[in-house]
């Protein structure tokens, strides 16, 4: 996979009905060495197979006629010379691939799950159920009055990405895995432009202390594919999100920040942002 490939992926991806973090050719693009990507074209359909801690699967088949499909599953039987699974299956894709015409066992894949909240939500943090939000806001930038919200552009890359990669090594102590969130952020301020990303980013006394970037999906929903603060400063994970709902994605109805992965903490957090509704996904075993 590589940067030239973005707009084939995209003609497949970006259709009004998919908002999954799937269809975001950043996250394809950025990850492709940990999930050791491979993709094909074949009848008509956009195939992506990845292997994830010795699992292998693919997902969803995008594109292609219904018709078709029995001979993709054919193909793919014999490729993985067995069973296989499909990881991602998006709500609309079910009735779709009920139809294959063999014996398969659809299962819910929870954690993985997207939150999608409307952007004007987390723009303006209005309501009662916003007040701990705003409160968080307002106190950063009572603490932080000469902070300064920055668009991420070529003048900035080098000082984000420095931050970044600052942010990740220090986790890196704990949690080695964290090296492979340094290497996509890599790919992605190396490829920024060509990727189509944008983002904000909030200095105080004259340091990015903050960062955040996506990728819009189908127009009317982008993906956040990056968002990190010191977390010594109050609020200011508030901050960096309201200031780039507000000023980065004002076209945009729908935000996108990606599933919980099973984290507790992590999802109490998504949970509390208070999503307009979730990108349900499944899986597919395919006997």
């Amino acid at each position: 996979m590589a940067v030239k490939d973005r707009a084939l992926f995209e003609s497949y991806l970006n259709r009004p009905d998919h908002m999954g973090s799937e269809c975001a050719f950043t996250n394809l693009f950025i990850w492709r060495d940990y999930y050791r990507t491979f993709w094909t074209e074949k009848y008509g359909f956009l195939i992506i197979k990845v292997t994830c801690e010795d699992e292998t699967y693919y997902l969803q088949p995008f594109g292609g006629r219904d018709e078709d499909l029995p001979l993709l599953i054919r193909d793919l039987h014999e490729d993985s010379g067995g069973p296989f699974m499909f990881h991602g299956i998006y709500e609309c894709s079910l009735e779709r691939l009920s139809k294959l015409g063999c014996e398969e066992e659809f299962t819910e894949a929870r954690d993985m799950w997207d939150y999608v909240y409307l952007r004007e939500d987390l723009a303006n943090l209005s309501g009662r159920r916003y007040h701990g939000q705003k409160n968080h806001y307002n106190n950063f930038v009572k603490e932080n009055p000469g902070y300064v919200f920055e668009t991420i552009n070529q003048e900035n890359y080098a000082e984000c990405l420095n931050f970044g990669e600052e942010w990740c090594q220090e986790r890196m102590k704990e949690d080695k895995s964290v090296y492979w969130e340094l290497r996509a952020m890599q790919e992605a301020f190396v490829n920024f432009r060509a990727l189509g990303l944008r983002g904000g980013a909030i200095r105080i006394n004259g340091k990015i202390e903050a960062m955040g970037f996506g990728k819009s999906i189908n127009g009317i929903c982008a993906d956040l594919n990056v968002e990190k603060a010191n977390p010594q400063i109050r609020g200011l994970y508030a901050a960096i999100n309201k200031e780039c709902a507000e000023k980065i994605w004002a076209d945009m109805k729908y935000l996108n920040r990606e599933e919980d992965m099973g984290h507790e903490g992590l999802r109490r957090a998504k949970e509390a942002l208070h999503p307009a509704f979730m990108v349900k996904k499944y899986n597919l075993l395919v006997k």
